[in-house]
């Protein structure tokens, strides 16, 4: 029997004071002068693009998802006919559900809504690979929600119900197959390099377009192989699987290791044409259809699309995107590579801007930077600190990264820093990109360079130290004139003969308050090490006080790695020392109890402080660089980008006492009973992964509400007033 217990969530009385930090956009320039639209948005390395309306206003916005740590990224189209123009937009992002490895935005049920097809291991209850649905909708407020439509696609096979397979790896193809109104789905077999067609049949069944109902139409659709050992396809291969009646084929025995598809129809003959991209090469493949709606037929090929233009090379596991990004009616491409890791993690997203017609798309390559130029990306992982590099009493930022790839070398390679200059004043920042190679340290042929800046030798300048992925630290020592810009001269490798094991994450800071900068620095494991200087400000000397420092361990749970980089600071408002640190799980870690407790454990306040996801491996590093007396935050993220993060001392809205709101039954089966002082309000229903499963309305102080078309499991119920401030939160468990 199905139960749920409704229990109270974290509820606050009253208004609560408390350090909020807000994403800000600190205006940044190039050396040239020209502005980056969206500096602080992060970055992308292995992005994937979908249109959607996400404002209601009737116009198409662009939804995207990073591969890389499963990022959603929302913008909103601000641009006009033949005008590329975009707003970032994060107030959208929190509304999209929790997803991995690929999701793509289209309307399934022919209400003008985006829905979301994304990759699923299935439900606890009903694990497999495949795909999930989640229907869009708006609410009064034109904010889009989404809401479980099918937590696995099916379809039948010998009378039994089987989920429709699709790889993590791979990127498959939602369109309308047969011209019939629904969309079908088009995936590489689980067998091999055979593509296979699922066929919706809600217009078959008499239900519109509003239903997900699949057959497996063809195991061998438009009569072609991708072997995954060479760059073009094989044409005219028969199909290998045995049909016994109602029942699976036999797998193929040639596995085939990942691929990304789109499809269209690309000369007006109603046949869907298909461009592959493949996990062993860099370029597109585009496979004409010569064949019908019944009976898909790929006739000739182009193996470097566009080979007309620019032909795309794209490092590595290409996949394609058509998505109207000029407003001119007609549909562009974009390029990114799928590999998450490996592939290049700057020139990683193409722009073809389609100059052909409603009827035949002809690519012409405008740019292998879009959007990523115009955001702060330094390749692949950002470790930014602010650092006052001109001596002009200004804080600049000085970014390390993990480094950019090299395609001539198959790897990671240019570990590299990046220097900002702050061109506002004390009150109002501003940042001109001056160089990506400060100090010239891509001359070391290194990789990961987290940087921390102090006074090392005694001589009233701040030196530098970076971490270093083997886990040591690097030593520039500053030899510039006293009130003269940094002068960095590379010292010696193994500073103080430290070696924290692998990606060591250094901050100088006076840990203990005797007026000498110590040491902690993180590591790969997700824990802290605290160094303690026992020498002098012009000869520290660093000693192991200890490997876990406050007891902090970022992992998350099942996890050997952490990957976690401290920020200690002081706010100076009476509390001490703050702790945050981030790490592989993409949120900062805040913890107190610090001062008088170095050898204790600290407290864990919060495991994603001010509600901040970056997506995967985060970094902190902050100051006050605007003279409101509190710490701005610097928080990187493994794409390669950096955010602002702008410290506001605000109130927290007003909430509802825990004893102002009822729920009844509890345990409930079908239904329960809401009483609150809202009489109007806005219910959300979100699983433990944070997917939204349940949405509703209730416009009186007492509602009834139905639970049974939930799954046994633990919720957290939101209700949301009319002007969409969240203002308690309730969990609901098995």
């Amino acid at each position: 029997m199905k139960t749920c217990v409704l229990l109270f969530g974290v509820l606050l009385a009253g208004v609560v004071r408390a350090q909020h930090y807000a994403n800000h956009q600190i205006p940044v320039t190039r050396s040239n002068g020209k502005p980056f639209a969206f500096p602080w948005v992060g970055g992308l390395n292995n992005p994937q693009f979908s249109a959607g309306d996400l404002n209601n206003d009737g116009v198409a916005d662009l939804f995207v998802f990073d591969r890389t740590g499963n990022k959603v990224l929302t913008f909103v189209n601000t641009g006009s006919v033949g005008n590329v123009s975009y707003q970032y937009a994060p107030q959208y992002e929190s509304n999209f559900p929790t997803m991995t490895d690929w999701a793509l935005l289209e309307d399934y049920n022919c209400d003008n809504i985006p829905d979301i097809w994304c990759f699923t291991r299935g439900p606890v209850t009903d694990p497999g690979f495949g795909i999930q649905v989640y229907r869009g909708f708006f609410n009064a407020n034109n904010m889009i929600y989404f809401e479980n439509a099918d937590s696995l696609l099916k379809y039948p096979v010998s009378g039994f119900e089987v989920n429709l397979f699709v790889s993590p790896i791979d990127i498959p193809a939602i369109v309308d197959v047969n011209n019939d109104g629904d969309k079908d789905i088009l995936t590489f077999h689980i067998g091999g390099g055979f593509v296979t067609y699922f066929e919706n049949l809600s217009q078959e069944a008499g239900q519109g377009c509003d239903t997900l109902r699949f057959v497996k139409k063809d195991d061998c659709w438009g009569d072609f192989f991708e072997s995954g050992f060479r760059r073009e396809d094989s044409l005219n291969v028969p199909c290998p699987f045995q049909k016994p009646s109602g029942d699976e084929p036999v797998a193929n025995p040639r596995l085939h290791a990942g691929s990304t598809l789109l499809s269209w129809d690309n000369d007006g003959d109603g046949v869907k044409e298909l461009v592959t991209g493949d996990i062993s090469y860099t370029n597109l493949v585009y496979l004409h259809n010569c064949g019908s709606t019944a009976d898909a037929h790929m006739c000739w090929q182009d193996t470097l699309f566009p080979s007309y233009d620019v032909s795309a090379d794209v490092f590595v596991f290409p996949a394609a995107f058509l998505v109207d990004v000029d407003n001119d009616g007609l549909k562009d491409m974009l390029v990114a590579p799928n590999a998450a890791g490996g592939s290049e993690n700057y020139r990683c997203v193409w722009y073809y801007r389609n100059q052909g017609n409603s009827i035949t798309a002809s690519f012409a390559f405008q740019t292998d930077t879009f959007f990523v130029g115009d955001m702060l990306d330094f390749g692949e992982g950002c470790y930014a600190v602010f650092f006052d590099a001109n001596a002009d009493g200004l804080a600049d930022i000085v970014a390390g990264n993990r480094g950019y790839f090299r395609p001539d070398l198959f790897q990671i390679q240019l570990g590299q820093l990046a220097y900002l200059e702050n061109t506002g004043t004390p009150q109002q920042p501003a940042f001109k990109l001056v160089t990506t190679d400060y100090a010239q340290i891509s001359d070391l042929g290194v990789t990961s360079l987290p940087p921390t800046f102090g006074d090392l030798d005694g001589d009233g300048d701040a030196d530098m130290l970076t971490g270093r992925e083997d886990g040591t630290l690097l030593f520039f020592r500053n030899i510039a004139a006293p009130g003269a810009p940094a002068k960095f001269v590379f010292q010696a490798p193994n500073y103080a003969n430290i070696d924290v094991g692998n990606f060591s994450t250094p901050q100088l800071v006076d840990v203990n308050r005797d007026g000498l900068l110590d040491l902690l620095i993180g590591e790969e494991s997700g824990n802290l090490n605290y160094y303690q200087n026992s020498g002098t400000a012009a000869q520290p000397k660093f000693n192991l006080v200890t490997n876990f420092f406050g007891g902090v361990k970022v992992n998350l749970p099942g996890y050997t790695t952490g990957y976690s980089v401290p920020f200690l600071f002081d706010n100076n408002d009476g509390n001490g020392y703050q702790l945050l640190v981030g790490g592989e799980r993409g949120t900062l870690m805040h913890y107190k109890n610090i001062d008088g407790n170095l050898t204790g454990n600290f407290t864990l306040v919060d495991s994603a402080y001010a509600g901040i996801n970056v997506g995967y491996r985060s970094t902190v590093s902050g100051a006050d660089v605007n003279g409101d007396g509190w710490v701005d935050l610097l928080v990187g993220n493994y794409r390669g980008g950096v955010t602002f993060y702008d410290s506001k001392f605000v109130g927290t809205p007003e909430v509802l006492e825990a004893q102002e709101i009822f729920v009844y039954p509890n345990p409930a089966k079908d239904r329960i009973f809401l009483r609150s002082n809202l009489p109007e309000a806005e219910v959300i229903f979100l699983d433990a992964l944070g997917r939204l499963r349940k949405h509703t309305f209730v416009t009186t102080s007492t509602s009834e509400l139905a639970v049974h078309d939930l799954p046994s499991g633990w919720y957290v119920v939101q209700l949301i007033h009319a002007a969409q401030q969240r203002v308690n939160k309730l969990l609901v468990v098995r």
